[in-house]
C-alpha cells in the first residue's frame, strides 16, 4: 500500500491545466476536449479522485482522505472505516474495501471470503461486528461489544472476550514493560487463550500513525498503556472523550476526571513522591466511529502503571466476571518500602460506567 494521488494527465501537460472559453466548468485539454479533471492537478472534493478518463470517482486521493492515513494505489483506504474510503465499486466490510456481495447472497459465505458473511450487500465479521453481531441485522445496544458469546456490556468482565489482542507500543520503557505484562496475563489467564501481537504506534496498522486514531475494528482488544503524554492512542482517545476517564495537568496538581462531566475524580501534587505512591485507572471503551476496542491502564507515574499492570494480572483476570464497570481508580501506597506492588496495598477509589 503507498500514498498516491493518481496518474499523468491525459493531455500529457505537467503544467496547470486551462480554462479555455469553450468549456466554463471544465479544463481544456491541447486537443480542445473538455474534461472534468486532470490527474496530475487532482481537484475533485474530499473522498473522489480524478481518475485516468479525467473523471472525478468515489475513493481516496492521499492519506488526508483515510482515518488510517494510507491510501492505496487502487484509491482504497487501508483499514476502512466507511464505505466512503473505498474506490467505486468497492464498498467496505471487515476494515476492508472490497468487491460488494449480492442481496441474493444475504446471510450466507458466498461472496466473501473465508469467516465472513454478506449482510447488506457487505461482507462482515458476525463474530465481531456489533451492527451484524451472531446474524445479520443483530445489533448490539449502546453501551455494548460483540464478542464471542454475543453482545456483551462494554465492561471489564468482558476482557476474556477477544481471539485476538495487539499491544500498542510507544516506545517507553516505562509503558511498554507493564503493557507486556498486561498482555502476557490476559494470554495466559482467558481461555481459550487469544492470539497476541505487538504493533509500533508510528506504523499504519491498528492505529492512524501520526494521530493515534483506532481504525481496527472490533475483531481485536488494543491494550493502550499509559498516559496521553506518549502513548498516541491514549492521547487520541481522551481528546475524543472516548476514554470514560483522561488525566491532565492542571496547575501544579495531576488530576483524573470523568470525560462524561469533566468532574475531578483525584487530585494529587505534581510536586509529591512518586516511586512509592500513586494512582491509577483501568478502563476499558470502544471507540464509536471505528468500533475498535481499548483496555487502556495508566497511572500519574511509571510506578502507578506498573501498580495497573500488577492488579491487571492479580486482582481483577482472577475475578473479571465481577468487574461489571468500564473503569476503576485506584491508589497504590507502598506499605513495606520495598517499592513493589501489592494487592493488600492498593484501594478502590472510584468507579462507573
Amino acid at each position: 500500500m503507498s500514498d498516491t494521488g493518481g496518474a499523468n494527465d491525459a493531455g500529457g501537460q505537467a503544467g496547470a491545466p486551462e480554462q479555455c472559453p469553450g468549456c466554463p466548468a471544465g479544463i481544456c485539454l491541447p486537443s480542445g476536449a473538455c474534461v472534468a479533471c486532470l490527474p496530475s492537478h487532482d481537484e475533485c472534493p474530499d473522498g473522489q479522485y480524478c481518475g485516468a478518463d479525467n473523471v472525478c470517482a468515489p475513493g481516496c486521493k492521499t492519506g488526508s482522505n483515510c482515518a488510517s492515513g494510507v491510501c492505496g494505489e487502487d484509491h482504497d483506504c487501508q483499514s476502512c472505516l466507511s464505505d466512503s474510503e473505498c474506490g467505486a465499486p468497492h464498498v467496505c466490510g471487515n476494515n476492508q474495501c472490497a468487491a460488494p456481495c449480492t442481496s441474493a447472497q444475504e446471510g450466507t459465505a458466498n461472496g466473501c471470503g473465508a469467516g465472513l458473511t454478506c449482510c447488506g450487500e457487505h461482507c462482515v465479521d458476525a463474530a465481531t461486528d456489533s451492527a451484524h453481531c451472531g446474524a445479520c441485522g443483530t445489533a448490539c445496544a449502546a453501551g455494548q461489544f460483540c464478542g464471542t458469546s454475543g453482545c456483551r456490556d462494554s465492561t471489564l468482565s468482558g476482557l476474556c472476550s477477544f481471539k485476538k489482542i495487539a499491544l500498542v507500543l510507544d516506545g517507553q520503557s516505562g509503558n511498554e514493560t507493564p503493557g507486556r505484562a498486561i498482555a502476557e496475563a490476559l494470554h495466559t489467564q482467558c481461555v481459550p487463550a487469544p492470539a497476541l501481537r505487538e504493533v509500533s504506534q508510528l506504523v499504519a496498522d491498528v492505529v492512524n500513525a501520526d494521530s493515534g486514531r483506532p481504525v481496527s475494528g472490533g475483531d481485536e482488544l488494543l491494550i493502550a498503556p499509559g498516559g496521553y503524554f506518549y502513548a498516541h492512542l491514549t492521547d487520541y482517545l481522551s481528546k475524543q472523550a472516548v476514554l470514560p476517564v483522561y488525566s491532565v495537568l492542571n496547575g501544579e496538581n495531576l488530576e483524573y476526571r470523568k470525560s462524561a462531566t469533566d468532574a475531578v475524580l483525584v487530585s494529587s501534587p505534581r510536586s509529591a513522591p512518586n516511586d512509592n505512591h500513586d494512582f491509577f485507572v483501568i478502563q476499558f471503551a470502544r471507540d464509536p466511529s471505528s468500533g475498535s476496542l481499548i483496555l487502556n491502564a495508566q497511572g500519574f507515574w511509571q510506578s502507578g502503571t506498573v501498580a495497573a499492570a500488577f492488579y491487571i494480572a492479580q486482582g481483577l483476570l482472577p475475578a473479571v466476571t465481577t468487574f461489571d464497570k468500564a473503569w476503576y481508580l485506584f491508589e497504590w501506597q507502598d506499605a513495606n518500602a520495598n517499592l513493589a506492588p501489592e494487592l493488600s496495598e492498593i484501594v478502590l477509589r472510584d468507579s462507573g460506567n
